[in-house]
């Protein structure tokens, strides 16, 4: 067998809901052999983010090529890159391979901790972004890339990654899962074109990851050939199962709730 190969440059979440654990997972559930190269070592779990250990960036680099030296990847996903460091380690790498590149900007987890530090992001727009083929900002994402206030409706989302995508000349997939009561998606194309997706919230589920399984889907979906239009569309549509059909256990008198990344695709 011979399934397609993406690499998953990210942080490891010791849950699983996250992370290169989540790719991992997503990946498998979609027919698709993924390579890691881990960026950090995350203590966390569903709703706290205990402690943040880099690994050494001139290992993280090694890690990126010694996978794309070895092995024939489709498509690169990049995650959690956390340092300036880390960033300009992988950049080089990554613009070399002139592979597709889906990026989620891993800033702020679902838990309100931050995931990047605030030296990273000017490395990260001059390196990354320009090289990126699909960046998947969700809003506090997007507000702050354009240094601009809380996007808070669907009409400053449209805006917002028009916006996105003109500074960056790369297509943007701006989330809008927390803006009401439907979850609001738009993907801009370069040149303009503009695809929306709407559907109802999945009430009563507490889960984190789905940035990072969205991200990594689609990463997947590309290196199974689909057009970017057409793999967003059914990354989407494969993290609402995953929502739908979410685990959740009782502990100590809490309810733990996870994706289940093992529903197939529609593909």
């Amino acid at each position: 067998m011979t399934p397609p190969v993406i690499l998953s440059i990210a942080g490891s979440d010791c849950s699983s809901g996250a992370g290169i654990q989540a790719d991992l997972k997503v990946a498998h559930a979609l027919g698709v052999f993924a390579l890691t190269a881990v960026t950090c070592v995350v203590s966390e779990v569903p709703g706290d983010v205990s402690a943040i250990q880099a690994i050494e960036p001139e290992l993280v680099a090694d890690q990126v090529r010694i996978c794309l030296e070895t092995f024939p990847v489709a498509a690169v996903k990049t995650g959690m890159l956390y340092s300036p460091e880390i960033v300009g380690a992988c950049a080089p790498l990554l613009r070399r391979s002139g592979l597709p590149l889906v990026v989620d900007p891993v800033m702020i987890a679902t838990a309100g901790d931050p995931l990047m530090l605030e030296s990273a992001i000017a490395v990260y727009e001059s390196d990354i972004l320009p090289i990126t083929t699909l960046l998947t900002p969700n809003t506090d994402e997007l507000a702050r890339l354009l240094g601009c206030e809380t996007i808070g409706t669907s009409e400053q989302l449209k805006e917002a990654t028009h916006a996105l995508c003109g500074k960056y000349g790369c297509a943007v997939l701006g989330k809008g899962g927390h803006l009401s009561d439907r979850c609001h998606d738009i993907l801009v194309l370069p040149g303009g074109e503009t695809f929306e997706w709407t559907r109802a919230k999945i009430s009563g589920v507490s889960t984190h990851g789905t940035g990072c399984s969205l991200s990594s889907a689609i990463a997947s979906l590309l290196a199974h050939g689909l057009p970017l239009p057409e793999a967003v569309s059914s990354a989407l549509d494969f993290v609402a199962q995953s929502i739908a059909t979410h685990h959740r256990w009782q502990h100590h008198g809490l309810g733990i709730d996870a994706l289940n990344h093992a529903m197939p695709s529609r593909t």
